[in-house]
This record gives C-alpha cells, structure tokens and sequence, in this order.
C-alpha cells in the first residue's frame, strides 16, 4: 500500500554551498553551474535529502505501530542546517563514515523516544539511494522545463523562417533546396523524442528502498511500501544493499543522448556561420570582443557560444564510461561506484542543464540572413534543379538513364569554382539553350524547373505535421 495523499513536508531553504576549509565545494566549476540546478547538488541539500528519507521510514514506522506515536512530528520539528553539517563533519572524522556522522548528528537533536526509532533497521545505502532518486528526480524536472523552452524557440523561428530558403547539403554538398525552417523542424522533432525518453526514464528512475542491508528486510516491507508512497516513489521490486546502477547507467545514456543532439545542432549553427557560407550568425552584445589579436573578428563573430555547447559535449559522453561501468559490483554490495557517482552525475546533470539554456539562448538570438541562403542556393548556376529537369523529361517520355546522362554532361560541362562554362555560360543557360530539352519542354516549364518555389510546394504539408498550418 502507498499513501500519496499526506506526503512528508520539509522545509527547504535555498541552500547555501557547503565549505571546507572556509572554501566552497562545488562537483561543477561554477562557470557552468546554473543556480537552480546547482543547488539540487550541494552537500546541504543532499542531507536535506536524507532527512527527508529518514522522516518518511519513521512515519511509517509510527502509522504501523512500530514506533511511538509522536515521534514523526518530534522529528519533523528538526531543520538540517550547516550548524548540523559540521556536527557531522566533526563525527565523521572519528567513525570515518558520512551517513552514520549524520544521523548521529542528527539524533543528538532529538528526543529518547524519536531517537530509539530514527535509522533503525535500515542500512546507508536505503537512505542514500532513496535520497539520490529523489534528487535525479527534481533534475529531470528542471531538464524537462529547459528542453520545453528549446522546444518553443526552434518551433518559433521555424516558423520565422518557413519559407527562407536554403541549399540542402548532402556530404557538406550542394544537393537541393531547402527552408532554413524546414531544418529547424527537424531539429524540433529530436527534442520531442527526447522528451518522450524523459517521461519514461521519470518513472523508471523514481524507485526507493527501505529493504536492508542484501535486500531481504529487517523491517516489516510495508514500511517500504508507506515510505516511498510518502515520498512519491514507487516501491523497487528487489533491490541489494542498493539499487541496481544500470538505472544510473541508463539514466546517464539518456542525458548523454540530449547533449549529443544539441552537439549535432550547434556544430550545424558552427557550419552555417563559416566566412565562406555566411547563413547565420551568433548574436554579439555591443562592446563585446572577437580576438585579443585580430579586430575584424568583432564583425565577422567566431561561434563561440556553439562552440562551447560541442565542447560540454565531449565531456558528457566521457561520462558514459563510469557511468556503465559502476553497473558492476560484487555481490549484493562493493562501494566503487560511490566516488565516481559522487563526481559523473553531478556534472552530467548540471552541464546538461547549462548546455540547454545556453543553446536555447543561442537559438533564439541567432541572426538569420536569408539573402545570403538565397545566393548560396544559385551559387551552382541551378545544378541543384537537375533532378526536377530529368523527371520533367521523363514524364515527356525520355528513358531516365538517357535523361540522367544528358544533364550530368551539361553539369561536367561547367568549370568547378565559377560553375560557368569557358564562355561564361551557367549550367542554367545550357539547359535552355539544349536542343534535346527544348524539343521536349517549352520555356514555361523549363521555368518551373528552376523554380525552389515550386520544388518546395510540400513544405507546408511538413509544417502541419508540427501544428503549424499556413496563416491564410
């Protein structure tokens, strides 16, 4: 049985960073730590967190009859400060061990009566375990908000851009055209299925145990089932002295898997912005600088804000590797997973979490240079309409392999570079100068051919796939 209706209430104040030696301790260098996200991950809130668990065992301890009635509330009354961290830092550097330094810090402040049942008949890991699922938890929340915002501003500036066209590049080669919208919608639907994942990986992440130390518990399991239902967590079916870590394995893969899209995406802004292509580029306040060296690196802007984001990346998929590999531990417990957990999902999540605004914040300031793409687009001379001549002329009844062969000589015929002819003729004007094409196809529908307009004229039907019909 579960109870959802009367969950535990804890006062918690925005935490302060814990210090040692009068210096904060942060598990991310501050530049990338955001406030909301960070706070989730210093050591105050991680007790906080604890005591949260511990409250929740003795509640239900107390509502079976296991425990005085009176204890929870005694309890309850107890806020975790950094005063009650010390305590426990002092203790911990007798006993060498920073779950009971706790509760023994903790139980100094209590009662008899509430201190015979606090942490009794449970081992660190029912505490430590439940505490960090409750954190992933609360992460996810914050990820979900950032990725819905992402969201918001690629489907805005998609639709800014619907009909803005762009060469399509197949192996960084012109292929055909494009919307600069149409590419943000691509990008739009990688972080609906990512927001999928995380409503699945919220539910398979949300799991605590009350069950002992190898699983088989010495409390009575209801009081597992009360717990976790105070706490709003499902109940594990089995468990260890922990919970099994392919849960953080496949938690990690999960957040890898975003940065990883956001690395695809800022290294195409990376692209776009080069000198020599010139489609977009990243906002730069007034005053900021490109180069300590170079002054015209102020007006031609370096991506350095997609930069950054492809960057972060390389070090989140670096995680992956202690993530997976924390999975193995002997028997029903072995502690080498705690210190690279203590440092890889810290800064998975709170990089993530800096990654997504940042890119955001990119997105939705990124100048868009639509005359540009258009240039781009006829750079080729019209190579890129080939295909839309050969099945024009296929439906006049030439064969295709004959139509094929016919428009790639007239592309060879043109000089890479210039994409003229030694006589200064495009590939454009060989079509319409062909005595083939012309005995097949008037002018008009040689027109039609090179009209982007006209090889675009689905690009609503996509639009309407996202909510986003054509305003009449």
């Amino acid at each position: 049985m579960t109870n959802l209706d009367n969950p535990v209430v804890l006062v918690v104040r925005k935490p302060e960073p814990y210090k040692l030696n009068n210096k904060e301790v942060k598990e991310m260098i501050e530049r990338y730590t955001l406030q909301k996200m960070g706070s989730l991950w210093t050591d105050l809130h991680k007790k906080e967190m604890w005591f949260r668990v511990e409250l929740a065992a003795l509640r239900a301890k107390e509502q079976r009859g296991d425990a005085l009635r009176g204890v929870y509330e005694s309890a309850k009354s107890i806020i975790i400060t950094q005063e009650i961290l010390k305590r426990a830092d002092e203790i911990e550097k007798e006993n060498d061990h920073d779950l009971i330094a706790f509760v023994l810090a903790v139980t100094e402040l209590l009662d008899e009566s509430a201190k015979r049942h606090f942490h009794s008949g449970l081992t660190s890991f029912d505490i430590e375990d439940t505490a960090l699922s409750l954190i992933l938890v609360d992460c996810l929340e914050l990820i979900t908000e950032k990725m819905e915002h992402l969201r918001q501003v690629l489907l805005k500036r998609a639709e800014e851009h619907r009909d803005s066209l762009q060469i399509g590049r197949t192996h960084f080669i012109h292929a055909e055209p494009i919307t600069f919208g149409f590419k943000l919608l691509g990008w739009v639907e990688v972080i609906e299925w990512h927001l999928e994942r995380i409503k699945s990986l919220r539910a398979e992440i949300g799991v605590g145990k009350f069950s002992g130390a190898v699983g088989t518990y010495v409390l009575d399991p209801e009081i597992e089932e009360l717990a976790c239902g105070y706490l709003g967590l499902r109940p594990a079916k089995i468990s260890t002295q922990i919970l099994s870590r392919d849960l953080l394995a496949h938690y990690s893969a999960t957040l890898v898997g975003i940065a990883n899209s956001l690395d695809r995406f800022a290294t195409e802004i990376r692209h776009l912005a080069a000198t020599d292509i010139g489609e977009v580029a990243e906002f730069k306040k007034p005053g900021s600088k490109g180069s300590s060296a170079m002054p015209g690196k102020s007006m031609l802007r370096n991506p350095i804000k997609s930069e950054n984001v492809c960057g972060l990346a390389r070090v989140l998929r670096g995680y992956l590797i202690p993530a997976f590999e924390c999975e193995i531990v002997w028997g029903e417990r072995t502690l080498e997973n705690s210190s690279a957990e203590r440092i890889y999902l810290p800064d998975l999540n709170i990089v993530l979490d800096f990654m997504l605004q940042r890119f955001a914040d990119t997105m939705e300031k990124l100048e868009v240079f639509p005359k540009q793409m258009e240039q781009n687009l006829w750079r080729t001379g019209g190579i890129v309409f080939a295909q839309r001549i050969m099945m024009k002329l296929t439906e006049k009844g030439m064969a295709r392999d004959k139509a094929y062969d016919l428009l790639e000589k007239l592309a060879l015929s043109v000089d890479r570079g210039t994409f003229r002819t030694g006589k200064g003729e495009s590939f454009s004007d060989l079509v319409y100068q062909n005595e083939t094409i012309n005995g097949l196809l008037v002018t008009q529908e040689i027109g039609e051919c090179f009209d982007p307009k006209l090889t675009l004229r689905h690009i609503d039907y996509v639009f309407g796939k996202f909510g986003l019909p054509r305003k009449e």
